[in-house]
């Protein structure tokens, strides 16, 4: 070790330079890394790793923020964190509006989690523009797109690793790096003595003052200094020049050797510096070291407790009680934890009214009412944690995303087999979340079969028969000698599904019972496209396509949607699935997304054209342009794009189905619906007319056209967002988004020579569009 480096994003390099300025006065040699924009992405955290020198790192938002620097850097921070050879010093980054002219400075945090998500925030985001873009590109641009996509992809599961681990490493700011004339760089890497004469020649002529040694000029030992030895020591120079003939800059200097000379007069001058020998292990670092652990384990205590009452004197007792609960696990020593936990008990019990949350705002300046990406960034933090065995840390991220969104897909799917498998204090807990995501998914077998688990442990041997019993039905193969014996079973595998089981995998039983098997292994493998899957019965359906094994291609317009949707699908049903995020309204988009499918997708079995909304609700006289455009342009054009664009290769191969979503405004016309009915009445005609166009290319063509349904966002979006307005289902029970959902499955599944040409269908409350018996919900 014969150098230091230092460290930096490129954005930063007046930092590093007023550093290196200040230190090398006194013969100490720097490095310098710093990542290379138009170099391989990799370069920074390589060089980082392959240094045995100790590391100065310059930790700003830029660097934060450069795929450039956060390429390969965890393992890069682990090794040097682990041989205690880092120096992590955080300082104000920097943007530039205009381009370079002007410059805004920008406070760095990664201290507490609100600050941590940003840039986990940040990095998702990137890596969703990434997709979205490699789905429009040409191949050529799809490669560089592909390495760039795999590198953001990295650091977006990295991130909260990297940040820990700067946590773990200690850090401090600028300010106080250059405090005490640079008393924390020298302490660090055990240089104590090289500091007092360092602070001597600081004090004496102003820290700011000390000449700086021209880079040009030989760098040479005076004998009546201290002379500078060991690995640190500056290569001899060929020609020796004294210092003094270094000239004065703007005459505002002396020579440093004069300086020396006058501070010897009046103090006997030391024999020479130390060897700087950077072998941290035989440093003197009492100074630093001096309980270290327990002054950070202190702070953290400290931090979390301000968290946690934060949120209790804001209104959210469940968070701040959560996150006492956290500490608590983490530090189950604390008494001062304990205390202030059961003072916040106290307080809680004392309320008798427990008041509205408030909203307020963070102390860096973002909203505190959480995101839909906070709540996705907590999901990523808890796989991460998941993987390395903290599930306790898994199950806190977890439930925060349930805080925030409690409809998050597959959220508790997680929570549920997680809790259930790792977390053995926690049985009922795990039994809540199991029953949650049953709700949500009724006919996943895993899911009844870990609650019969989780049931039978916590003593209910009733209930862990029965959801044992069912998880046989969903899926056969599950039924083992071992689960017999453990559940005390002796049930033989059913013919058929049970009646009460509401999502059925497979279609209505004909008049011969269907195999146990299901459906999915008996049927070819399909491709399914279906527009506006994001939400509602949309969502349903792809997913109900999805779980039987089907490949689906999902298009939408919210690009975070899809790529979740991707995400589950794939995770939970093993299957394949393509993501096109386009505008059913934009014909370009259309065109564009559907003529460059990937050739394994060309092939299109099933379109199920499900995009379409309602904009307003008002007299003709009184009616929105806007809204009249929205629902055409949708319901209509948007339908003939997306079919003009895909029927060609049905024809072609002479098979296909088509599936339209209709309305029972298509049938009946109501008061104010004028132009949502007019496009649902052309839905149907359209659909009568395409059938004749193509019944002799063997393409099928059908419609489902359902009365009021909820769980999709149909109301809202026709009253704009007005959740007042779009409470429409709260005295009545609608159909709901899945049952939608299981009629086209079962017009899709039927034998190639049936054709359902319509499914008309009400929830048992609604007798037709404008009848329905609103004395409250059944």
């Amino acid at each position: 070790m014969n150098r230091i480096i230092l460290a930096y994003c490129h954005d930063n390099a007046e930092v590093a330079e007023s550093i290196e300025q200040q230190l090398s006065r006194i013969g100490i040699p720097f490095e310098h890394i710093t990542d290379q924009p138009a170099g391989q992405p990799d370069n920074f955290g390589k060089k980082l790793l392959d240094s045995e020198d100790p590391v100065v790192l310059i930790v700003t938002e830029n660097l934060l923020k450069s795929r450039f620097c956060m390429s390969g850097l965890l393992t890069a921070l682990q090794r040097l964190v682990r041989n205690r050879n880092l120096l992590a010093v955080v300082a104000d980054g920097k943007t530039s509006p205009d381009g370079g002219t002007t410059f805004n400075y920008v406070e760095t945090h990664f201290d507490r989690m609100g600050h941590a998500l940003q840039y986990m925030n940040f990095w998702q985001t990137a890596w969703l523009d990434l997709s979205s873009r490699h789905q429009h590109a040409s191949a050529e641009e799809k490669d560089i797109l592909e390495s760039e996509m795999n590198d953001v992809h990295l650091i977006a599961n990295e991130i909260g690793e990297i940040i820990g681990a700067l946590r773990e490493a200690g850090h401090m700011t600028l300010p106080q790096l250059e405090a005490d004339h640079y008393a924390a760089f020298f302490r660090q890497f055990g240089l104590q003595e090289w500091h007092e004469q360092y602070r001597r020649i600081a004090t004496s002529i102003g820290q700011d003052d000390i000449p700086p040694i021209p880079k040009t000029a030989p760098q040479v030992a005076l004998a009546e200094t201290p002379v500078v030895t060991g690995p640190l020591a500056p290569e001899p120079a060929d020609e020796e020049e004294p210092l003094a003939h270094i000239p004065a800059q703007n005459g505002q200097f002396r020579a440093l050797d004069d300086l020396l000379h006058e501070m010897d007069a009046v103090e006997e001058p030391d024999s020479g510096f130390p060897a700087l020998d950077l072998n941290l292990s035989g440093a003197d670092l009492s100074e630093a070291e001096e309980e270290p652990e327990h002054r950070d384990i202190e702070a953290e205590i400290d931090q979390s407790i301000r968290d946690a009452w934060f949120w209790l004197d804001k209104g959210h007792s469940e968070r701040g009680i959560e996150l006492f609960k956290f500490a608590m696990e983490q530090y189950p020593e604390s008494e001062r934890l304990k205390n202030e936990y059961h003072a916040a008990l106290e307080k809680l019990e004392s309320k008798t009214e427990v008041a509205e949350p408030e909203e307020t705002s963070s102390d860096i300046g973002q909203p505190m009412e959480p995101s839909e990406n906070e709540a996705k960034s907590y999901e990523l933090m808890g796989d991460m944690a998941a993987q390395k065995g903290d599930y306790l840390f898994a199950k806190y991220c977890w439930d925060r995303a349930t805080e925030i969104d409690p409809n998050y897909p597959g959220i508790y799917r997680k929570l549920g087999l997680m809790t259930s498998e790792h977390l053995q204090d926690y049985r009922e807990t795990a039994i809540h979340y199991l029953n949650m995501a049953i709700q949500a998914n009724p006919d996943d077998a895993e899911l009844h079969l870990a609650l019969a688990g989780s049931s039978l442990q916590n003593g209910d041997s009733a209930t862990a028969e029965k959801h044992y019993t069912q998880a046989v039905m969903l899926d056969p193969t599950l039924r083992t000698p071992g689960h017999d014996e453990q559940f005390h079973q002796t049930v033989a595998t059913p013919a058929k599904p049970a009646i009460e089981i509401t999502k059925l995998p497979e279609p209505p039983a004909a008049e011969t019972a269907p195999s146990p098997k299901p459906v999915a292994e008996k049927r070819e493998l399909l491709t399914v496209l279906v527009t506006g899957a994001t939400s509602g019965i949309g969502r349903a359906t792809a997913e109900i396509f999805a779980r039987n094994g089907h490949r689906v291609i999902l298009t939408g317009r919210r690009v975070e949607r899809l790529v979740l949707l991707k995400t589950q699908f794939e995770e939970e049903f093993h299957t394949d699935v393509l993501m096109l995020p386009f505008d059913v309204r934009d014909q370009g988009a259309v065109h564009a997304a559907l003529e460059n499918l990937p050739e394994s997708w060309q092939n299109i079995d099933i379109l199920i054209n499900n995009a379409g909304l309602a904009k307003g609700l008002a007299p003709i006289h009184e009616g929105n342009l806007d809204h009249w455009e929205t629902m055409i342009d949708t319901n209509l054009k948007g339908l003939l794009y997306v079919t003009r664009a895909v029927a060609p290769g049905m024809v072609a191969r002479r098979r296909g189905h088509i599936i339209n979503l209709g309305s029972s405004a298509g049938k009946e016309v109501y008061a104010s619906g004028n132009v949502y009915c007019a496009t649902k009445f052309a839905v149907d005609a359209l659909t009568r007319a395409i059938r004749l166009d193509l019944h002799a290319h063997n393409i099928r063509v059908s419609s489902v056209s359902p009365g009021h349904v909820e769980e999709t966002e149909f109301a809202i979006t026709r009253f704009d967002g007005d959740e007042e307005r779009a409470r429409i289902y709260n005295d009545f029970q609608p159909l709901k988004a899945a049952d939608v959902a299981e009629a086209i499955w079962f017009i899709a599944t039927r034998p190639p020579h049936v054709n359902i040409q319509d499914i008309v269908m009400f929830g048992t409350q609604q007798a037709s569009a404008t009848v329905v018996d609103r004395s409250g919900r059944k």
